[in-house]
């Protein structure tokens, strides 16, 4: 079993850069939870939620202390370093301390963590790294991201809209048809939005509730709009990959068949280049099949294993039944 789980994480290792989604996913819940208590004032009216939250928080900034310190003792320069990521240090202020009379708007600085969070982004894109990065990566990051920022803008979105139905349902002017009421319809308007789709059955009300909308129209806009351009690109490579193979192929056919006509290369030299090439061509498509199949699992590898030695076995016992029998006509290789 755990030799599976390793064979698991090797095949998933160049396919997701696992640090940089816990940095991304931390930071999301970590903003998640302050907007969550300021919005419901837990402290007042569900003081042992807050509790809970106040302990949840508090791992969650071990981990931010960890990285930074990781980041700390690797820079070079430590006075360059604090001067450039000091806020960083800020924007950890616990929730706790926004229980203290007058420091409950402190909290707003968590805000600042997404700063990091977006660097993680564009590491996860490779989009300023110079490291060769496969479409098959680029793709799972793209839908990795895509679907962890709607899951955070719907929850964000749900929690200003419910904050704003008292409001709502106060004033005459204000429609209550389209407010986001359940955790599924925040998903599923986070999800019409992010796409660009845009049905139109809800819609946000409160003001909070449309700056989530917009920043996931941009979103939209921005990685729906990448992710689309690398499925196209991965169909692209694939049908040109075969076409340059072709090409190459039927090049150096043309070569030969000139070389042959100006009686440089015998017939003899000329059928044996061909077969050449023909190997070499097949060759190279066993392998992209190969490439495509999956890994044998252990079990199947272990049946075939017992298989192979119940032939074998079978085997030499007719062999020994043919010796036994005197049958020396018989040709044994």
């Amino acid at each position: 079993m755990k030799e599976e789980m390793e064979s698991v994480k090797q095949r998933l290792a160049p396919l997701v850069k696992t640090d940089d989604l816990v940095l991304l996913s931390v930071t999301l819940l970590a903003i998640g939870i302050v907007v969550y208590d300021v919005l419901n004032d837990l402290r007042n009216t569900a003081h042992l939620r807050w509790q809970l939250l106040v302990v949840l928080d508090f791992a969650l900034l071990l981990y931010f202390v960890k990285v930074l310190a990781d980041k700390h003792s690797e820079a070079h320069d430590r006075a360059e370093w604090w001067r450039k990521n000091f806020w960083q240090v800020i924007a950890l202020f616990p929730l706790l301390g926004t229980a203290i009379p007058g420091l409950g708007w402190v909290g707003i600085l968590r805000f600042l963590l997404l700063i990091p969070a977006f660097t993680a982004i564009i590491r996860l894109l490779n989009v300023t790294s110079s490291e060769s990065v496969s479409i098959q990566q680029r793709i799972m990051h793209l839908f990795i991201i895509v679907f962890m920022l709607s899951a955070a803008g719907g929850v964000l979105a749900l929690l200003f809209e419910t904050e704003y139905e008292p409001t709502c349902i106060a004033d005459p002017d204000c429609s209550e048809s389209g407010m986001l009421h359940t955790i599924g319809d925040s998903m599923w308007w986070a999800i019409e939005t992010v796409t660009t789709v845009g049905y139109g059955d809800f819609y946000p009300h409160s003001t909070g509730a449309r700056v989530i909308a917009t920043m996931l129209m941009f979103v939209g806009i921005g990685l729906v709009g990448t992710l689309a351009a690398t499925l196209s690109q991965l169909f692209y490579s694939a049908s040109h990959e075969r076409d340059l193979e072709t090409d190459r192929l039927l090049i150096r056919l043309e070569l030969l068949t000139d070389l042959h006509d100006r009686g440089e290369l015998t017939d003899f030299e000329f059928e044996k280049a061909k077969h050449r090439l023909s190997e070499e061509s097949d060759g190279a498509a066993s392998k992209a099949r190969a490439s495509k199949q999956p890994r044998i699992a252990a079990s199947d590898q272990k049946s075939a294993a017992i298989k192979t030695r119940e032939e074998r076995k079978a085997e030499a016992r007719r062999l020994l039944e043919t010796v036994g029998n005197g049958d020396d006509s018989e040709e044994i290789e």
